[in-house]
């Protein structure tokens, strides 16, 4: 595979630990809901999977190896036939897992809709998901007890507590305790062994739909989990590794010439930090520089300057939308390259842009600065406070959660993890992934310095974007930081390491970040068979990858699912790993 995975396409896997997706195609509008809401939400987990339609008859050859197998949309239940279903059950009685994402099981037969989890089930349209505790595998990384409100109602067929089979186990709610999700796990199964494991989610896969609630929203993980953990072990995905990473735009060098690096290091941290250039001095550039070589933050030109100013100095495209001609970039970045050899420093590959605003005119000339990685909330060509609701990056549309080439220039890259709160910068600027913005006296924002607050905003901007299946950003300006006396500064930075205790996260600069998720947008898993006399799980990944990508192994511990992280080599082309 050369080409850069795309959010509609079908990229089917081979072999015997690969997900079996049934569909109805004869639905068109229920089956559009699969391509539109589950595909893109699995090609950018890295699953294997493949697609069985209920139109081409049994599945009995196609079951007799597979991971799991999935109820991929509403109305796929009610359309099975008697030896459609058979296969299923079989396939599950042998250890496939078992997942249900179809919102009309009431209308199945009553073997089916006792298979999922009870006998009765109520139809219902439903505003909201509650979470009441995380103690199963599927919504331990929710913050428990919580509700997620919908923007608009989805249909659902609920089950009815009193009456769900023995066994299941209620993990979310819609409700009047009514049960939204469920789980099985039979009591006798090991890893290889015997029945396997089933989960239900019991509302429509329109949920995932922006116009409902959304992916990357805060409800991803009972997705992707529920595949996860139902699925045959040994299992292995492309999932995102757990990134987590900082950046602060607006820099100057606050705190003694940004002594607040160092806090953030101390816990882990590696910033890409965007500096107005025309105000680092002698003492700032030092510290810089000292950041720099010891690898502890990455740095790019965020603008000029901009203090107290009405409008920003730019440095890529004016701040309201005009390009700047050739013969004024080349100013600029003489400008630029002079600034870094003063300092004595190499600009971090992903540029750190003050608005985002990056013009198409400037291109060349970062391309020619090894600079090809943004991290941008819009498009290019466009100023902030442009109307880019049009804007539909991969994978989900979503301009807080996206990664892949920009156009018009596929040379360039955008990776972005930034809890937005809403799918489009017009509806959100930019969001609670900041994490201190309403925390602070900064610009009359508070009347006090809201340290709690501040904590609370960060640790949950970090957990959406790693449960969603991104990478965790704590972003801030540091105008903010500026107004926070030392202690309440690591008060804030010491509370969110806390608060993330638990959670497995790899710590990264924004650079490894955005080559990896180039790697990944061109990779995908095409082909997985676990052998079973040799105990190993053969992986064939094919794509490109030129810093090599993590491999996710899940196996089966106990009533939960362990994730380890296999580190590739780089390739084109395909590579066949046979040592997980």
């Amino acid at each position: 595979m050369r080409d850069v995975m795309k959010r509609y396409e079908r990229y089917e896997a081979t072999g015997n630990r690969k997900l079996v997706l049934v569909t109805n195609e004869t639905d068109e509008a229920a089956a559009a809901l699969f391509d539109l809401a589950i595909l893109p939400a699995l090609n950018h987990y890295g699953m294997p999977y493949t697609v069985a339609d209920v139109s081409t008859g049994r599945f009995d050859r196609l079951l007799g190896e597979c991971a799991a197998v999935v109820l991929a949309h509403d109305g796929v239940a009610a359309a099975l036939t008697g030896e459609q279903w058979a296969d299923i059950a079989e396939a599950w009685e042998r250890g496939a897992g078992a997942v249900c994402f179809d919102g009309t099981l009431a209308s199945a037969r009553p073997e089916i809709r006792a298979f999922f989890g009870s006998a009765e089930f109520e139809e219902a349209a439903i505003d909201g998901i509650t979470v009441n505790e995380s103690t199963h595998y599927i919504t331990e990384l929710q913050a428990a007890p919580v509700t997620h409100a919908l923007r608009k109602q989805v249909s659902a067929s609920l089950a009815v507590r009193q009456s769900m089979e023995p066994g299941f186990v209620p993990i979310a709610e819609a409700g009047g305790g009514r049960v939204a999700a469920a789980a099985f796990q039979p009591a006798e199964s090991r890893e290889g062994e015997g029945a396997g494991r089933r989960a239900a989610l019991y509302f429509s896969p329109a949920l995932w739909m922006k116009q409902h609630f959304g992916h990357a929203m805060g409800l991803d993980d009972l997705l992707w989990r529920s595949l996860v953990w139902t699925a045959k072990k040994p299992f292995a995905s492309l999932m995102m590794p757990p990134f987590a990473v900082c950046r602060v735009d607006d820099a100057i060098g606050s705190y003694d010439s940004f002594d607040y690096v160092r806090v953030l290091n101390e816990y882990g941290w590696i910033p890409n930090i965007g500096v107005f250039v025309n105000e680092i001095g002698e003492a700032e550039g030092a510290a810089m520089k000292r950041y720099h070589d010891g690898r502890k933050a990455e740095f790019s030109a965020h603008s000029f300057h901009e203090l107290e100013e009405g409008t920003p100095d730019q440095i890529y495209l004016q701040h309201d939308g005009t390009e700047y001609g050739v013969s004024e970039l080349q100013e600029h970045f003489r400008r630029l390259d002079a600034f870094y050899d003063r300092l004595g420093i190499t600009p971090s590959r992903t540029v750190n842009i003050h608005y985002d605003e990056l013009g198409l005119n400037s291109l060349p000339f970062l391309l020619k600065r090894d600079q090809p990685f943004m991290m941008a909330l819009i498009p290019f060509g466009v100023h902030w406070y442009a109307n880019s609701y049009s804007w539909e990056p991969y994978p989900y549309g979503h301009q807080g959660f996206n990664y892949g080439p920009m156009d018009p220039d596929h040379r360039f890259w955008n990776a972005v993890g930034h809890h937005l709160g809403a799918y489009k910068t017009p509806d959100a600027g930019m969001g609670p992934g900041e994490f201190l913005g309403s925390c602070t006296v900064f610009n009359g924002e508070n009347e006090r310095n809201d340290l709690e607050a501040a904590i609370s905003r960060g640790v949950t901007a970090v957990k959406l974007g790693v449960s969603s299946g991104f990478f965790g950003t704590l972003m801030t300006h540091e105008q903010r930081i500026a107004v926070l006396n030392p202690e309440e500064w690591r008060t804030i930075i010491e509370g969110i390491h806390d608060g993330l205790a638990g959670w497995t996260l790899f710590y990264r600069g924004y650079d490894e970040i955005a080559a990896y998720c180039k790697d990944k947008a061109r990779t995908r898993i095409a082909g997985t068979r676990f052998d079973e006399r040799s105990g190993e799980l053969i992986v064939e990944l094919e794509g490109i990858s030129e810093k090599g990508l993590y491999v996710c192994v899940y196996r089966d511990e106990a009533e939960r699912a362990s994730c380890e992280f296999v580190r590739t080599a780089p390739f084109s082309g395909r590579l066949t790993s046979e040592t997980l």
